[in-house]
């Protein structure tokens, strides 16, 4: 105490430089820590940016434009794709149940004059068989103007016929000799006293949130050469109609199987000749003439009644809002 009364400005100034040094040493110290990190930081990215340009490709300027555009053609594609499983959106339906019921009256009344005056494709008159007051599906609306009085049906009614009309056009391009029964699928019980049917589950493509699907079945007279055409022309898939199963009932003959030691080849021949192709050389060439003109078909062309169950898929797909971006 005495030095300080003795000196007060000497030991003022001493005290500050102490205190000036202890500052300057902590500055040090915090800035060191600084450089340290910033050291560490710069030693990363080095790091990286060497790892980028090792990598394939790297990640220049050509490179990145390349990127972008495989990314805009990946997005153009996925419109595409996503367009494609939504094609079924793209029928108008109506709500409104005066126009829908004069869309089926109008359908009914088109399909019987198709019908009568079809023409196949040799240019002859051949009109397709049909059982009396037949409607293609609607019988039920066949001889009435009412509409249902659930609101949730009338649109369903306006889908199924545009899905039939498409369906009924490719099968009337098959040049059917008739056509016996056309049944859409029951929609709850707006329709309980209606001819139809369920599809079976089991073959169904149907899932709740995800696939909805509707159901119809056909079944018309012919040749197979009808109903490959048939296949044929939904195979164009202009609807996203697939075909569920196939049914043929041959009608019974009396027709008498020659029995030769070919008549296993020929059974093979004619089950590959429904589908258009040959099961190959067979031992069957080697028959004399006179064998082969005298042997009678295992299997005759006859005219055949045909029931295909159809599936209409509808792919329901969330939002682009909705969507989560990877």
């Amino acid at each position: 105490m005495g030095l300080f009364k003795k000196n007060p400005a000497f030991c003022a100034f001493c005290l500050l430089a102490v205190l000036v040094f202890t500052a300057g040493a902590a500055l040090v110290v915090i800035e060191s820590g600084k450089l340290s990190k910033s050291k560490q930081r710069v030693a990363s990215a080095d790091s990286q940016i060497n790892g980028l340009l090792a990598a394939i490709p790297a990640p220049t300027s050509a490179n990145v434009q390349a990127a972008q555009q495989n990314a805009a053609a990946l997005s153009a594609q996925l419109l595409s794709i996503r367009e494609n499983l939504q094609r079924g959106s793209r029928l108008t339906i109506s709500n409104d149940g005066t126009r829908v019921m004069s869309g089926l009256q109008k359908y009914i009344s088109n399909f019987r004059r198709q019908v009568a005056t079809h023409v196949n494709t040799a240019e002859i008159a051949a009109p397709i068989q049909v059982p009396q007051d037949f409607a293609f599906g609607f019988e039920k609306y066949l001889k009435t103007t009412n509409i249902s009085e659930d609101s949730s049906i009338v649109p369903q009614l306006d889908k199924q016929r545009q899905i039939l009309s498409y369906i009924l056009n490719q099968l009337i391009a098959a040049d059917p000799a008739g056509i016996q029964a056309v049944e859409r699928e029951l929609m709850g019980s707006a329709d309980s006293k209606v001819s139809g049917f369920q599809i079976n589950p089991s073959i169904s493509a149907r899932v709740p949130g995800a696939i909805d699907t509707l159901a119809f079945r056909v079944t018309f007279t012919g040749y197979t050469p009808t109903l490959r055409k048939f296949l044929n022309n939904l195979a164009q898939f202009d609807l996203p109609i697939v075909v569920r199963s196939v049914t043929v009932d041959r009608p019974a003959t009396n027709a008498k199987a020659a029995k030769t030691k070919k008549s296993k080849a020929s059974n093979i021949d004619d089950i590959f000749s429904v589908f258009g192709g040959s099961s190959g050389p067979t031992e069957a060439a080697s028959v004399d003439a006179a064998s082969d003109a005298n042997q009678i078909p295992v299997i005759s062309e006859t005219e055949s009644s045909f029931t295909v169950t159809l599936e209409f898929i509808e792919i329901i797909l969330p939002s682009s809002s909705e969507e989560t971006p990877v």
